[in-house]
This record gives structure tokens, sequence and C-alpha cells, in this order.
């Protein structure tokens, strides 16, 4: 993580602002962030704030954090895997999604960003800031770093919950997810999170798959059916999560109807 990031971060559970403890300045690379309110403590490792503790986890976000950890290594390779069974173009698909986005030359936010299989498509866009990117899954950010280390990108990554963000109010001009959030424990905190890490005007965009899709996924992704022991439920957009006084919602499938997606701007 960059130094000049820091005044983005906060303390997830109180949205207070953090102080970094340490010596490896500008890089962040190592230290603690601690809260200023409520001194709670988040490390720094290998230039990854940690801002959970994936033992403390809970319920779905439990079971998939670990889940997307075993399935780090082979998410890109299913990634292709899946867009050839449905016989699209991978970056057809991804950019049906990304190019929703509206930054205005602002800084953007992928929440749930996995082994950074979206990057390629905002990462070079003139109207697109800085790219900064969260997911639950230790196992996939290390992938992500590893990649966009490779590429010589510059793209801050953390440790968190979709359900308590990181960061201040405010302070993303576009904010977007792919894939997760059917499963997530709490989507309306999610959602709410969202929008309220992003800027009046900014447009949110959250995609995840259909019940087609997650049949797919029951058929192709070893231990996915049993992981709900048979009681899974339905599938459906959670578009009613989505506050009232948000501006142009609608709902759009994707992927030819394996994923859809939720797109609002925030007012």
């Amino acid at each position: 993580m960059k130094y000049s990031t820091l005044n983005l971060t906060a303390c997830p559970i109180c949205h207070k602002t953090l102080a970094y403890a340490g010596a490896d300045a500008p890089t962040l690379q190592a230290g603690t962030l601690i809260c200023s309110c409520c001194d709670r403590h988040f490390p720094i490792v290998d230039g990854i704030p940690h801002f959970i503790q994936p033992e403390a986890l809970t319920g779905f976000n439990r079971l998939f954090t670990r889940l997307y950890d075993w399935f780090a290594l082979f998410y890109r390779a299913f990634s292709k895997a899946a867009f050839a069974y449905i016989r699209m173009d991978e970056e057809t698909g991804r950019r049906e999604i990304t190019d929703r986005l509206d930054p205005r030359g602002g800084r953007v936010l992928e929440v749930s960003i996995g082994p950074g299989v979206n990057l390629p498509y905002i990462i070079h866009r003139p109207d697109v800031g800085e790219v900064f990117g969260l997911d639950i899954s230790l196992g996939q950010l290390i992938q992500c770093q590893r990649y966009v280390a490779k590429k010589g990108w510059e793209v801050d990554l953390f440790l968190g919950n979709g359900e308590q963000l990181p960061f201040q109010n405010e302070s993303f001009a576009g904010v977007f997810h792919v894939g997760g959030i059917n499963f997530f424990n709490d989507k309306k905190s999610a959602i709410d999170e969202m929008i309220r890490v992003a800027k009046p005007g900014a447009r949110v965009l959250i995609a995840d798959e259909t019940e087609k899709g997650a049949q797919g996924y029951e058929k192709f992704i070893p231990g996915f059916r049993k992981s709900f022991g048979g009681k899974r439920n339905l599938i459906v957009p959670p578009v009613d999560l989505v506050p009232k006084e948000m501006l142009e919602t609608r709902v759009f499938d994707a992927w030819k109807g394996w994923l859809y997606c939720i797109e609002f701007r925030k007012p």
C-alpha cells in the first residue's frame, strides 16, 4: 500500500481515521494501522493491510473464504474455461459490466477483486484514476498482487469484508463488484457500504451469478453443492435492498443470462 493511500482508509467498524505505526514509508510494506477512535489495530503484511482475521469469520463468509483460498490458484484458468463453455469472449463479457463504470477520472474500487481478472479492462482507461481492490480471501489477493506486480500496475489491495469496508466516506468515483454477494452473510450491509464509500454521482455496479449460473457452479466446482448441505436458496438479484433514493436503478442480464447486474447512481 502506498503511504498516500492512508488518508482514504478508515476503521471498518467505526469509520474513523487510521494512523500508521511503523518505519516503512512510503510503501507501507509492513507495520500497523491504528484506529484513532476505538484503538483497533490492523497489521500490514507484505503490503496488504489486514482488516479481518479469517478465523473470526462466520457463516457463508467463513465458508466461502476457505473455498476461494483453495480455488485461488485455479481461478483464472476456470474463468477462461467458463467463458469458453458459454461461448463468449472473456473480454466481451467483462466489458459488459466494467464499461458501465463512469468514474470521470476518479478513483475506482473493486469489491471482491479476486486474482484481478477485471483489471485489464479498467486499468488503462483514460477516465479511470487510481484503482483499488478488496477481497475477503487472502489467497485471491496474493494471486492478484503477483499479477499486478508482473504487469507493473499500481493497485492497492486490502484484505477485508465487503460488509465493513475500510475506507472513508465518499472516497471513490466508481465502485463495482462481480461475483460473491449472493452468498455474503449480510447483502444489505454490503450494498450500503458500497454506497457509503462512493462519491455523489458515482455509478455502482453489483453483479453475480443468476440461478442458471449457480447451477453451473454446482456442476463444475468441486464441493460447491455440498457447501450448502442441499439447502441453497434460489438466487434472486437483491435489487430490493438498494435504497429507494438511489438514481437510475436497473437490473440487466449479462454473460448470456449467467449473471445479473444491478446498476444505480448515488445522488
